[in-house]
């Protein structure tokens, strides 16, 4: 058998399992290990069959926890703020829900309705945050707004960069450092 048949044989026979375990035919799953018996790269496939497997499963059993625990809070804590880790550039729905959670006094009806259309989009902020450069890319990206709209965005993007940046360093502070050989 040449490597590429060799290949696709491993792949059907993956294919073949997984088709079996959703279908729950334990048959078919004992003659695939049978053969995979006598046959380690098969074993092995088989293997990281199962370990994708539990993977995705802690993914979702884990997705349903936090979804519990959210709806109990939010249920039953209705001032609760749930905090979640932001992982790559920080967007403008993030900000303007920030926005949205802590209203500043006295903005104009025109910077709550931006902030409202601002929560659903998904762009990016620009690197430079500074005053202009952020009404100069508001103004690009969602239209015009208020002068204070957009120095309370600002406030709320600076904010929100500081506590990635500090959730970054509490994450790589938190972690063991490995113990020398032979030492607890």
């Amino acid at each position: 058998m040449n490597p590429v048949e060799r290949r696709s044989y491993l792949d059907l026979a993956a294919a073949r399992y997984l088709d079996a375990l959703e279908r729950d035919d334990f048959a078919a799953m004992e003659d695939i290990w049978r053969t995979a018996e006598a046959d380690l790269e098969l074993e092995q496939i088989l293997r990281e069959v199962h370990a994708g497997l539990l993977e995705v499963q802690v993914h979702e059993d884990a997705a349903a926890v936090e979804a519990v625990i959210t709806t109990a809070i939010e249920s039953h804590l209705p001032s609760a703020e749930i905090v979640r880790v932001v992982a790559g550039p920080i967007t403008a729905a993030a900000v303007a829900e920030e926005l949205y959670r802590h209203t500043p006094d006295r903005l104009p009806i025109d910077a709550h309705l931006l902030n409202e259309l601002l929560r659903q989009s998904g762009e990016p902020l620009p690197a430079d945050l500074g005053l202009s450069e952020l009404v100069a890319w508001g103004e690009t990206h969602f239209g015009a707004a208020p002068a204070e709209y957009w120095k309370v965005f600002r406030q709320a993007a600076v904010k929100l960069e500081l506590r990635q940046a500090a959730e970054a360093e509490y994450c790589l502070a938190a972690r063991r450092t490995p113990q020398p050989e032979g030492k607890p």
